[in-house]
């Protein structure tokens, strides 16, 4: 799913509920949603654990990522994705 960089949250604590650290980055991204009339809003949280968690740590707000889940929901991958190309300047 495309998405675009809104924010950017570094997560380092203790879970309550588990007792077990947690670190990550917490990413608040717009995206196109059809059900949505504009864009709509989510908190997509990359744990440390994965291989795209150092990449998306560079991320900064702006930014266009796409994030792959896996077929049960959860995220499995993603990537900075180039900028977009915007129209010719001085035409």
């Amino acid at each position: 799913m495309k998405m675009r960089v809104l924010g950017i949250q570094m997560q380092d604590y203790v879970s309550k509920k588990s007792n077990q650290p947690v670190k990550g980055v917490s990413l608040y991204c717009a995206f196109k949603d059809p059900q949505v009339d504009g864009e709509a809003v989510d908190n997509v949280f990359i744990s440390e654990r994965l291989d795209c968690y150092r990449t998306l740590c560079h991320v900064k707000p702006g930014d266009r990522v796409n994030v792959e889940y896996g077929r049960r929901g959860f995220i499995v991958d993603a990537e900075i994705l180039p900028p977009s190309p915007g129209p010719e300047k001085g035409k």
